[in-house]
């Protein structure tokens, strides 16, 4: 079975929405202004969280100007 996870690294963010507009069943924009994974871990300024299926991720990933969100296959990152 493949795994997939993403991450993201808030201190990184711009606040500009793009993820939460590709992929808003994963990304939202939280309290402070930035982006946010739904339901993720948190290690300090990195969220992570496991995922069944990369769906709209590689798109949010693509789009963020900051490179801020990285996916992974099998702990291969892919973006």
């Amino acid at each position: 079975m493949t795994n997939y996870r993403i991450e993201m690294d808030r201190a990184m963010c711009i606040s500009c929405g793009s993820c939460v507009d590709s992929c808003p069943d994963i990304w939202e924009m939280a309290a402070d202004g930035l982006s946010s994974i739904k339901d993720s871990e948190n290690e300090g300024d990195i969220q992570k969280k496991e995922i069944p299926e990369l769906g709209c991720s590689v798109e949010a990933a693509e789009k963020c100007p900051v490179t801020c969100i990285h996916v992974f296959e099998d702990e291969v990152e892919l973006i």
